[in-house]
């Protein structure tokens, strides 16, 4: 047997909570060392040292690992001193380890006074520091990938690791119809997953990428016919002639009420092909494959679909949940970097209503962080993700509380509407959060301006609007799917991660807010 990773680390490095909890991820079994000591030995491992001392508990343990590593084709987690044996270590090269770090005083405040951990009994910091800076060299030693355990939760660890390996993540939406948002490298071949009793696919997609849909439509292979239609790029395939012309496709291929629309594309094209699939008889399953990061941390969950009209921005739609949203991480490295940066102003977003840790995450980042193939980008796409799929979970068609999911995107939908949708998406939810931010302050709520602008000047998005004057922007917010009436509402920030609808903005205010985000 070969087992699928080895965690090893110090006491309160978390590696039997994570350990347990990738185990689940991966689906496959979960296996500690130091409960295989105590099995056979029939007594707790404080027990051990105090009968027969730490030497015969070594050796015991030295057994345990080589028996597991022979045995396990799991998660295998190590006690901490296990690595102090050369067998163990020689043993450890030839299998996949990874290394949970964690510093002193992290170290300390997790295994509190060392109940259970012999070796901390007596003075649990002092010793704590003897234990790191005796066998963080041998951690190293033995460890493919570290990961710093001091700032991450259980979730992150473990999304990093499962990464790492090349695993998917998946976030689950529990709509009426509930369904997966798979996230990972290669993701696209679990498509043939999620068709059921489908006979016939159409798969809907940019010019852009008529060799990647040509691609998935030979792996189908025999699993279903596939008819491609081919629609223009970005908002221009936004249009209710353009989805005529979808419907007319799927009329000439005979498609019944058990086949399956494919959107394949950014956030246009998946919006496009949800809309598509939820009028064809009056609704057919749709699989979205987005192919940006807008799209996969957007426009594909959630289940909004929909076009523009000469009125606005995605006016006429319809409420549709996907069958399952298969995020590849593989794609965006073909995605241009101009495009990916814009995506990254919906997750600060997220940021911003309900995950601070995502801010917190960004502050802290690199460049390379950003850039496809990071684990901190696959979490911060996770992030995003299980944000929007706890708030679509409770509040599937807006009524309530989804309505915060466009925060900035009321000043961001005008902009996109006066420039005729030259501007990224992205780009203009970045103004738009300055604007928001700015909006905040004025009317007494939590000022995050600069804070906003900061994060967002670090990402390479836009935090100063050059444009039109403000008549013509208000006339289009005038027309906001979150107006009442003559009525127009605002989301805004009592504090991070505390959106709130507001009503009572007055138009000096509104003003004021947009010569704010036009210095």
């Amino acid at each position: 047997m070969t087992v699928t990773i080895v965690l090893v680390g110090p006491p309160g490095s978390g590696k039997t909570t994570v350990g347990a909890r990738l185990a689940a991820l991966l689906d496959v079994p979960f296996r500690d060392t130091d409960q295989d000591i105590e099995a056979a030995a029939g007594k707790p491992i404080p027990e051990i040292f105090i009968d027969h001392g730490e030497s015969h508990f070594r050796a015991l343990e030295a057994e345990a690992v080589a028996s597991a590593l022979a045995e396990h084709s799991g998660v295998l987690a190590l006690g901490g001193g296990a690595v102090l044996s050369p067998e163990t270590r020689r043993l450890l090269a030839d299998a996949p380890v990874a290394f949970l770090s964690v510093e002193l005083a992290a170290a300390v405040s997790r295994v509190g006074l060392g109940v259970g951990r012999p070796l901390l009994a007596i003075n649990p910091r002092a010793t704590m520091k003897a234990l790191l800076d005796e066998r963080r060299p041998l951690y190293g030693e033995v460890a493919d990938t570290i990961v710093a355990t001091d700032d991450l939760d259980v979730d992150e660890v473990t999304s990093r690791l499962a990464e790492w390996l090349g695993a998917a993540v998946t976030v689950p939406v529990g709509t009426v119809e509930p369904y997966d948002v798979v996230i990972g490298p290669d993701t696209t071949a679990l498509v043939t997953d999620y068709l059921a009793q489908a006979k016939r696919v159409a798969i809907i997609h940019s010019a852009p990428l008529s060799a990647h849909a040509a691609s998935i439509a030979t792996y189908l292979g025999d699993a279903a016919a596939a008819t491609l239609i081919e629609i223009p790029d970005a908002e221009a395939g936004k249009t209710i002639e353009v989805a005529a012309t979808c419907w007319d496709r799927l009329g000439e291929a005979g498609f019944t009420r058990t086949d399956v629309v494919i959107g394949v594309g950014g956030g246009a094209v998946t919006d496009l092909a949800g809309f598509v699939a939820a009028c064809w008889l009056r609704g057919v399953r749709v699989i979205q494959l987005p192919t940006s990061l807008l799209g996969m941390v957007d426009a594909a969950v959630g289940g909004k679909t929909g076009v523009n009209t000469s009125a606005g921005k995605n006016l006429v739609g319809a409420f549709h949940a996907p069958s399952a949203v298969l995020c590849d991480l593989s794609v965006l490295e073909s995605q241009p970097v101009r495009d990916r940066v814009a995506g990254l102003a919906e997750i600060v977003k997220c940021g911003f209503i309900a995950d601070p840790r995502i801010l917190d995450l960004v502050e802290a980042s690199s460049e390379s962080d950003m850039e496809p193939g990071s684990p901190v980008l696959a979490e911060l796409i996770r992030r995003a993700v299980a944000v929007k799929a706890a708030v679509v979970t409770e509040d599937f068609k807006e009524s309530g509380r989804r309505a915060f999911l466009n925060y900035g995107h009321t000043f961001a939908h005008a902009v996109e509407r006066v420039r005729d949708y030259t501007v990224r998406h992205g780009d203009a939810v970045a103004l738009g959060m300055v604007f928001a931010a700015a909006l905040g302050r004025l009317t007494g709520r939590v000022d995050v301006l600069d804070r906003t602008r900061s994060i967002l000047d670090k990402l390479g998005l836009p935090t100063r609007y050059d444009g039109e004057a403000f008549a013509p922007l208000l006339a289009v917010m005038r027309l906001d799917k979150k107006a009442v009436g003559d009525l127009m509402r605002f989301v805004l920030l009592d504090a991070i991660g505390e959106p709130t609808l507001v009503s009572d903005v007055t138009f000096a205010q509104l003003e004021a807010a947009f010569e704010e985000v036009s210095r």
